[in-house]
């Protein structure tokens, strides 16, 4: 039987120099204190939490862009011819007197004669149409001039001639009222209306 005992009074073997059954001190080792972190360190220890990722901003409506409408070319300059107006032109041409056909196919007919000259011949745009195959185009002119209250009919150098009273006039001669004139077999009795004493004035009235 063990009758050796340890400072705390345990029995032990003789061979044993330490008490199995006594705490083992260790002086020179300072006791580590336990040290229970707080609430506040322990949420400053937690790291920070790492936040979602955002979702990427949708993207603006594409609004469509509007095209410019072409544009026009600038509208071409168009030049208008002005009919100019003679200032010296006289007045408007009044009647003076008319021939009136005899024969052929202006038997009955009659044809103005104005103040001025009056075209006659084959051509459509004469005065006096004559539609004779021995007319010229331009066969001969009948002009009134009223300064001298004349009626004078005068040739253009016409092929076959122009007749007054059956006597070719050369190139020209004045006519007196009811004479007859004649261009190739086409025959006309010139009938004025104006004379010396009976003529329109520069106002257009007849006296």
């Amino acid at each position: 039987m063990a009758d050796k005992r340890c400072e705390n009074g345990h029995f032990i073997d003789e061979a044993w120099d330490i008490c199995p059954y006594c705490p083992v001190e260790h002086p020179s080792e300072p006791e580590i204190p336990i040290v229970r972190p707080s609430r506040a360190a322990a949420v400053q220890a937690e790291p920070p939490r790492a936040d979602p990722p955002r979702s990427a901003p949708p993207p603006p409506p594409v609004v469509p862009r509007r095209e410019a409408p072409p544009q026009q070319p600038p509208p071409m300059e168009r030049t208008v011819a002005v009919q100019k107006l003679d200032t010296g032109a006289s007045a408007k041409r009044y009647v003076v007197g008319w021939l009136v056909g005899l024969n052929a196919s202006s038997r009955g007919e009659s044809f103005p004669i104005r103040i001025g000259r009056n075209i006659l011949g084959r051509d459509k745009r004469s005065d006096v149409v004559v539609n004779d195959d021995q007319a010229s185009s331009h066969h001969a002119d009948l002009v009134f001039r009223p300064e001298e209250r004349r009626f004078i009919l005068m040739d253009h150098n016409s092929t076959n001639g122009t007749y007054v009273n059956e006597a070719e006039i050369e190139p020209r001669r004045d006519l007196a009222g009811k004479d007859v004139i004649r261009i190739g077999s086409h025959r006309f009795l010139f009938m004025p209306l104006c004379h010396d004493g009976f003529y329109w004035d520069d106002e257009g009235a007849l006296k």
